[in-house]
């Protein structure tokens, strides 16, 4: 079942040490417009997996002492060099996530070569993936994006490897609500007056979404005038 677009609890807070000056972290921007993320780094992880995988190959390969015994060797080696070809070769500009909180757009990586998928925020459908280990009880638990913006007859989900996809999912709710403040964090502080002051203009609009927990401004000045403006 979808995860409804609803804040469900206090999220992760983003502080500034999360976002990287040298721009080849994960956390590129956070701020009142744009939150965006490289996930690049899997495609570091699969040259990686993909050496590995040439170097079991050819080990298998040089073991082997009939033809018949070959096949293993071969997919591991081709596997690998795959692996590699892409790591080394894939766009990773087309890595992404990116969260547009005015444009109300949310943009992710596609399969392969492809360029990201992208749409509107309140047509993604999320869900939590539980995986089991070897007794058969729940082990990890993983947000998951079910592709919505370029239908096939079989696609993977796009996994999310966060720390608690509830907590994911409530903070991307909650920054994609532009009529409330932005989320908890001191990599959103230099931007609350501004955002504060673009949604005054508006006439503070109720929230687009629900939330469970109160999203207060960030200061009672700013909460009274949001009382008396907007009615919320």
């Amino acid at each position: 079942m979808s995860l409804p677009h609803q804040i469900l609890e206090y999220p992760n807070v983003v502080n500034k040490e999360r976002i990287s000056k040298s721009g080849k972290g994960i956390l590129l921007r956070a701020d009142d417009k744009t939150y965006l993320e490289s996930h690049a780094y899997k495609q570091s992880v699969g040259v990686e997996f993909g050496g590995g995988a040439i170097v079991i190959g050819v080990w298998l390969g040089a073991s082997a002492e009939l033809s018949s015994q070959y096949i293993v060797p071969a997919i591991f080696t081709l596997g690998g060099v795959f692996w590699v070809v892409y790591g080394i070769f894939v766009n990773k500009k087309y890595k992404i996530f990116e969260l547009n909180r005015l444009e109300g757009t949310v943009a992710y990586p596609d399969r392969f070569f492809n360029p990201p998928l992208e749409g509107k925020f309140k047509d993604l459908k999320a869900v939590i993936s539980v995986s089991g280990n070897i007794d058969g009880y729940a082990d990890s638990e993983y947000l998951k994006f079910v592709n919505t913006f370029k239908p096939r007859k079989l696609d993977l989900l796009y996994t999310f490897y966060g720390s608690d996809p509830q907590k994911d999912w409530s903070f991307y709710v909650w920054y994609m609500d532009k009529n409330r403040p932005l989320p908890l964090g001191t990599a959103f502080d230099p931007y609350r007056q501004q955002d504060f002051e673009r949604r005054k203009a508006e006439g503070f609009p109720r929230p687009l979404y629900p939330s469970d927990i109160p999203t207060p401004e960030a200061t009672p000045e700013q909460q009274k005038e949001r009382r008396l403006i907007g009615g919320w």
